[in-house]
């Protein structure tokens, strides 16, 4: 950068050319001499440990606890070699088996072809670099046929493996920092994890790691698991949580007794836990320079909160809390500036150097400042060890061998360079003469000095071990003194479980109270549907009419808020990475959580039931008294308790949320069925009656019903009296129910209830003890569940790539005609050929763009923070000129992301002010499409391969008027810019069954690239890539300036030739405030450091440059290029299409894309389909083969109604996929203009369609005929077609909810009250007659879903009452029962079994199923017709409110308000 390319100058702060400056002039800017900067002592954390350990040291207390590190001869060993391909699973996998056999096939050709051509590539270079004529045998890092299979015990590899590290062996000493150094993918977090102990996802170790004279691994050291963590790169947290309250979860955890804390007082006394929890949180937070954000969220992609470079500060302070000996960091620099990181390697070096900790650190990018902090170097590629000693040696080590550091490149980039055969510099007279392998460079450096004496120094510590034994037993001692009264010895644990239960309950109270939303909407909800049941069963009457409604309340009031259960499942989900990161810290045991959830549940829960259980009890009209409420809420308390408690337990015991769902959505069905009141306990048949034993809703309802009907006569009312009429007031009658005596016109509660129900009184209390057994085994379960879910770092990550693909081989062997292809385009049979790469520069498409010059002036932002106005950013002014390319820099937190989300008007919430002009013009309506914006956090579709990805945002993005040809083209020239044509067809995927950080990283860059943008914004697109492929990026961006483009780009720790790469600079301070600096000030470090860090000394920065004659010229400067970029602004050139692609070509990319991430989610589709099946045969095979008798039409009735209940199951299935992709949709491609809302509902509506059609289907062919309904094509088809449209409609509805929740857990909330809702009115639990709340039966879409799907089957039924259920009475003397009931006959409904008998005349209540029908509002068969027309009026309007509600919580973009 020269001094005249000095451009840009920004805010009411903004900023001063220190070049032009003299020593006077900055010393008196800084306030003086330096006499007048050392009136006040400041703070340090180096001097509050020394401080902390005198305090230690005065009570005789060790202060300092010493393990050395050891590794020896370690040797990892992985599935799969490293060219092996790896298919996800898609639904060819069911429908297509046989194509299993040909992937492997495919899979194995792949393996042979990667390997022949890295062999051949490496030969090609040995050639060229090495000895002419030497060739590269196999390595020994995989296996291969016909090599020996070593016995069990023994190293060496098996079949299908290959060592990810071999041969390693150290040594660290109490007060060394080892740096580790490695291109991605070359196994530095490997050899992290290994140092960790945390080895569990390989398939095997060889050597042995030790700490002190513990071994790894062993249950020796399993106490003491804590003195040893692993950092991952990865920041989980609880989003909702303030920063100061995740460290004080984290920190009350980890709190040693009194006998080993500091003093936490001014006056040196110890103080209490709090106290010592306050003083640290202070220390750490000061430390990472990073208070002020004590009371913001967290965050994450979603939920907004501090800046990722804070949010990154707030993992390594989180990991420091439990104080470990050894930590292991990977990659902990990533998304850091360069000062902070700086800070961070400082806090590292101190606590080496003051507290004798070990400190193994990998990083990409390390400056040479952080560089010269550590002792020791360990460089790795490919899993080989090619230099492992001393910092001062290392750089010497490889100059030795021939090797040129480049300029400007830090040290510990060009170690990693080396294996780069097109980025290394070979010395002069070396050429030849130097290594490429890594096999050889390991093999030169096990014969170097270095690596004798590194082997001499690990032989000397090995031999000594009566040292190792006493220092161990020192800090052995130190640890357990640590331990709190009741923690166990044998368990790496510094609080008792009850310390830890508290603590998890206080911090279960603050997430439910930080997501406000969802705790309220649980309370509305269950408020609701108490208001809702208590309307619909008001005032019961004491009659048999009243009968099935006490049973119903009884059984509802146990039912709904049982379905709210769902949401703890989904919340079961939530913080498993933070759980199992911190069981990978050993902060806690894991159970602990599940019991703080039952505790903090109790009075929460208390308190919603008591209000539920008084509205439906007293409305409803129950029996009043105060002892049968309160036995009324005891047991709706406890039933609900037991199926949360078992509902997380089934959580937790599943690996994903869709198998979670698809158990809980069977039992929920299996419970409410054998809960005895949809099926009486007489009906039900022996295969399945066992299941009411284990369902919980049966001893709820067996005692709610038990105290209810005892001791109540009900009066026998029609439609069960008969005869009834005028003519029939005083004559003999009878009632038709069971359990009625003869001639009697009055029933006896307890009767009923045992000839009936087969329920008991004397069961009611057995029934208290069995709920509180369930519970204790359920809560058991969750803990035993809970305490096996695998520690972060402990699962076996991969790469899964699609059925078929397998990246660049594919593509040449399908250009050769040959195999293999993807198979989800077919599969030919062929000969995979495959040639040696060349290297390959990519050069930018020969299409030139347009000259954009970007500006914007006096921009500030300003958000809503707790009631009152944050302003974020404060008249910020600069520019991008057209061909230049900008770096935008600053410390974390200083506002970097803000602005760029600013500029790039992605911001949605808050006012804008100020003036942002492209080409000296207000910005157009295409302006978020054209320009691209490479985001900090990478969300992509997981279902999505990188090529796909790339594709997608090619054909969607690029102008219409180019060929999709020609967009596809540029695609191949950006995958191999970014080196991605290796995993090409790589699934995105998830954390662990996915693509890496740095490749995600690659990709998010690539997904802007392929849209040609005119304006580019670049958010930290080197954070988490190594220097090489952070300079290569750089260097495309500058042929992409060349060509006239103008590029905005944050960058962090940018080396000195990455920084000089740079044509302008724009360093923000603290508060949105810009500062300018000119390139020939000190590079990035320096710089950062002058504005917020070490050097800054108290100035304001950005005062200084507002009041600097300077800053006046560059505002001038930025009107002279508005003026001058004016003149060539084309109003004509201006596309002002919002979307580069046609609604038609949206909706079929979109859609295909939707099609296509269901055809993958194999998971989602079978448990799906499996939720129907299982369902489906549990219903038909409790309904086998229904009968003719009067209560069979009730079975009937409900047979059909459980169809209603595959619902819940299935809708908390598809909430969270919907949210997910709506959030990707929200986050990103809204944002960028991809395509509209309309189409992102489209897609996601059509995309279910025909799995819908194939549930429908599923639970038909399980449940119709098994339930033995009429198979007759004018009954099974109407109610085919309805089930179908009712899965339509549940559907419809679960995406409407989704469409505007704000979480998974939220719209779980909802379900229950909407569900509640219409299956009350809907005229099955209560008849139409006797339902209160009238309007909503018409406004009901189940009232209809129902009609139509029970007028078919019941319609033509003939009713053949059985002995129990005829109503016996004696005509009167000298009469015939049919001369007896003739009238009666005429309008009542029912029929006469022994019409000439003239005793006992046997009435049954109906005759047909027509006479039921009528009794629920349907009185025509046409009805059923009618119902169905409607139902699919609801399902277009369900559908509709998708595109509604999601439009409602659209928000157009944030521009510029002048």
């Amino acid at each position: 950068m020269a001094d005249s390319d000095i451009t840009i100058s920004n805010s009411r702060p903004e900023s001063i050319a220190l070049d032009e400056l003299s020593e006077g002039d900055l010393k008196r800017l800084d306030g003086g001499d330096e006499n007048q900067n050392k009136t006040q002592t400041q703070w340090t954390y180096s001097d509050q440990l020394k401080q902390d350990n005198q305090s230690l040291e005065a009570r005789g207390v060790p202060s300092i606890r010493q393990l050395p590190l050891a590794w020896d001869r370690v040797s990892i060993r992985g599935l799969g070699g490293a060219d092996d391909i790896v298919y996800a699973p898609d639904l060819s996998n069911i429908l297509a088996p046989w194509l299993q056999i040909k992937r492997r096939k495919t899979a194995a050709r792949l393996r042979a072809a990667r390997e022949a051509e890295k062999t051949a590539n490496l030969n090609a270079n040995a050639n060229a670099s090495s000895n002419v004529g030497s060739s590269v045998e196999h390595d020994g890092m995989s296996w291969t046929p016909g090599s020996k299979k070593p016995k069990k015990g023994e190293p060496g590899l098996r079949p299908g493996e290959r060592y990810l590290l071999k041969d390693f062996s150290g040594l660290l000493k109490p007060g060394e920092m080892m740096l580790v150094v490695g291109r991605p993918g070359s196994g530095c977090t490997t050899f992290l994890k290994t140092l960790s102990s945390l080895t569990g996802g390989y398939a095997g170790v060889e050597g042995q790691v030790s700490y002190g004279s513990m071994k790894a691994g062993t249950k020796g050291f399993e106490p003491y698991r804590g003195e040893v963590s692993f950092i991952s790169e990865e920041d989980f947290h609880d989003p909702n949580l303030s920063v100061g309250r995740t460290l004080d979860y984290a920190l009350r955890m980890t709190t040693p007794s009194a006998a080993a804390r500091p003093a936490a007082k001014d006056d040196g006394s110890i103080g209490t836990t709090d106290d010592f929890k306050e003083k640290k949180k202070s220390d750490l937070l000061r430390a990472f320079q990073i208070p002020h954000t004590e009371k913001t969220k967290v965050g994450n992609e979603y939920v907004r909160g501090v800046s990722g470079g804070e949010r990154k500060r707030v993992s390594l302070a989180e990991a420091l809390t439990p104080d470990p000996t050894i930590m292991c960091w990977d990659n902990a620099t990533r998304g850091l500036d360069a000062s902070t990181a700086l800070g961070y390697a400082r806090i590292c070096r101190t606590l080496c150097d003051v507290s004798q900790k070990i400190n193994v650190v990998s990083l990409y990018q390390a400056g040479n400042a952080i560089y010269d902090l550590f002792d020791k170097i360990t460089v790795i590629a490919e899993g080989r060890l090619l230099y492992y000693g001393p910092r001062v040696d290392a750089r010497p080590y490889f100059e030795a061998l021939g090797f040129e550091q480049m300029d400007g490149a830090n040290t510990a980039d060009y170690l990693t360079a080396v294996t780069a055969l097109e980025e290394r510099r070979i010395r002069p007279g070396f050429e030849g003469r130097v290594p490429t392998t890594p096999a050889e460079f390991a093999a030169i450096y096990s014969k170097s000095d270095v690596a004798r004496r590194m082997r001499a120094e690990l032989d000397e510590y090995l031999a000594d071990t009566t040292e190792q034994e006493g220092g161990t037993a020192i800090a052995q001692d130190s640890v357990q003194l640590q331990k709190n009264k009741g923690t166990r010895k044998g368990l790496p644990d510094k609080n008792n479980y009850m310390i830890q239960v508290r603590t998890a309950v206080i911090r279960e109270y603050q997430q439910r109270w930080a997501d406000k939303w969802t705790f309220w909407m649980r309370q509305l909800t269950t408020f609701l549907l108490a208001f809702i049941t208590g309307s619909v069963f008001y005032a019961i009457p004491q009659t048999t009419g009243g009968l099935f409604l006490r049973g119903g309340v009884c059984f509802v009031s146990l039912v709904y808020p049982v379905t709210l259960a769902f949401a703890d499942l989904s919340s079961a989900f939530v913080g498993r990475r933070v759980l199992s990161k911190h069981k990978a810290y050993s902060m806690y045991r894991p159970s602990a959580v599940f019991i703080a959830q039952t505790i903090a549940d109790l009075p929460i829960l208390v308190i919603q039931l008591v209000v539920y259980t008084i509205i439906i009890y007293w409305m409803s009209g129950l029996q009043q008294d105060a002892g049968l409420y309160f036995a009324f809420l005891l047991f709706t308390f406890l039933v609900v308790a037991d199926v949360t408690a078992l509902f997380r337990a089934i959580g937790y015991a599943s690996s994903t949320y869709n198998d979670a769902s698809k158990i809980a959505g069977s039992l929920f069905t299996a419970f409410t069925l054998y809960s005895g009141y949809v099926i009486y306990t007489p009906a039900m048949h022996p295969w399945f009656a066992w299941f009411r034993w284990l369902c919980p809703l049966y001893y709820g309802v067996e005692a709610l019903m038990a105290n209810e009907l005892d001791g109540l006569t009900f009066e026998c009312v029609a439609p069960q009296l008969a005869p009834y009429g005028a003519d029939y007031g005083s004559g003999p009658s009878g009632c038709a129910i069971t359990g009625a005596t003869p001639g009697s016109t009055t029933l006896i509660g307890s009767t009923y209830l045992v000839d009936a129900l087969h329920f008991h009184k004397p069961h009611v209390w057995r029934n208290f003890g069995v709920l509180i057994a369930w519970w204790v085994l359920y809560l058991a379960m969750g803990s035993f569940f809970l305490e096996n879910i695998p520690a972060a770092g402990t699962t076996k990550a991969v790469t899964l790539f699609k059925p078929g693909g397998g990246g660049k081989y594919v593509k040449k062997a399908q250009a050769q005609g040959t195999d293999p292809r993807d198979v989800e385009e077919g599969v030919t049979a062929g000969q995979l050929v495959e040639r040696p790469r060349g290297n390959v520069q990519t050069e930018v498409s020969e299409e030139t763009f347009r000259g954009t010059t970007f500006s914007w002036q006096d921009l500030t932002y300003v958000v809503q923070a707790d009631g009152k106005d944050k302003q974020l950013l404060d008249k910020v002014s600069g520019y991008c000129k057209a061909g230049t390319l900008t770096a935008l820099m600053g410390s974390s937190g200083a506002g970097k992301t803000t602005l760029m989300d600013v500029l790039a008007a992605r911001k949605s919430e808050g006012e804008v002010h100020g003036h942002v002009l492209l080409n000296g013009h207000p910005l157009h309506l295409s302006f978020q499409r054209t320009t691209g914006y490479c985001e900090q956090l990478d969300v992509h579709l997981p279902q999505a391969t990188v090529r796909e990805a790339l594709e997608f945002s090619a054909l969607l993005r690029q102008p219409r008027h180019i060929p999709d040809k020609e967009k596809l083209a540029y695609v191949d020239e950006i995958i191999e810019l970014l080196e991605l044509h290796d995993i090409e067809d790589a699934m995105v995927g998830v954390a662990g069954a996915g693509l890496g950080v740095e490749q995600r990283k690659r990709l998010t860059i690539g997904v802007e690239l392929v849209s040609k943008p005119h304006l580019l914004f670049l958010d930290e697109p080197t954070s988490g890539l190594d220097g090489q492929s952070s300079f290569m990026i750089l260097t495309f961006l500058k042929k992409l300036a060349a060509k006239g483009q103008s590029v905005l780009c944050t960058i962090h720790q940018p080396s000195a030739s990455l920084f000089a790469g740079f044509d302008q600079l724009l360093l923000l301070k603290g508060g949105g405030k810009g500062i300018e600096f000119p390139s020939t000030a000190n590079p990035a470090e320096y710089m950062i450091d002058v504005v917020s860090g070490d050097l800054s000394r108290g100035r304001d920065w950005a005062e200084v440059w507002l009041q600097s004659e300077e800053r006046q010229l560059r505002m001038q400067e930025l009107e002279a290029v508005n003026v001058e970029a004016a003149k060539y602004y084309n109003p004509e050139d201006q596309d002002e299409n919002e979307f580069a692609a046609t609604t038609w070509t949206q909706m079929r990319i979109v859609g295909a894309r939707a099609s296509l991430q269901l055809w993958r989610n194999l998971e989602y589709v079978v448990n799906k389909c499996m939720l129907h099946i299982m369902t489906g045969l549990i219903v038909g095979f409790s309904y086998w083969k229904i009968g003719h008798g009067y209560q069979d039409l009730q079975n009937r009735m409900f047979a059909i109604f459980n169809f209603v209940f595959v619902a819940p199951g299935v809708m908390v299935q598809t909430q969270p996929k919907f949210i997910a992709n709506r959030d990707i949709f929200e986050k990103r491609e809204k944002k960028a203009k991809l395509y509209s809302w309309v189409v992102f509902c489209f897609a996601e509506i059509i995309a279910e369609l025909p799995y819908l059609l194939i549930c429908a289907f599923l639970f038909w062919a399980c449940w119709y005929a098994t339930a033995g309904l009429s198979l007759a094509a004018g009954v099974a088809g109407p109610v085919f077609l309805e089930m179908v449209l009712y899965e339509l409609l549940y559907t419809g509805i679960a995406q409407f909810i989704a469409a505007y929740a704000p979480n998974p857990e939220f719209a779980a909330l909802i379900i229950p009250l909407f569900v509640g809702t219409v299956t009350t009115f809907c005229g099955v639990l209560i008849p139409y007659q006797q339902i209160t709340a009238f309007w909503l039966y018409w406004l009901n879409p189940f009232t209809y879903l129902m009609g139509a799907l029970l007028v078919f089957p019941l319609w033509d039924v003939e009713v053949q009452c059985k002995p129990e259920e005829f109503g016996i009475f004696d005509p009167p003397s000298g009469q015939t029962c049919g001369q007896y009931l003739e009238t009666f006959l005429t309008y009542a409904t029912g029929y006469l079994e022994n019409p000439n008998d003239t005793s006992e005349c046997h009435y049954c209540g109906y005759s047909k199923g027509e006479e039921y029908l009528a009794s629920m509002n349907l009185t025509k068969h046409l009805d059923g017709w009618r119902d169905l027309l409607i139902t699919l009026l609801f399902v277009l309007t369900s559908y509709g409110m998708v595109f509604l509600l999601l439009k409602l919580r659209s928000h157009k973009s944030k521009m510029a308000a002048e």
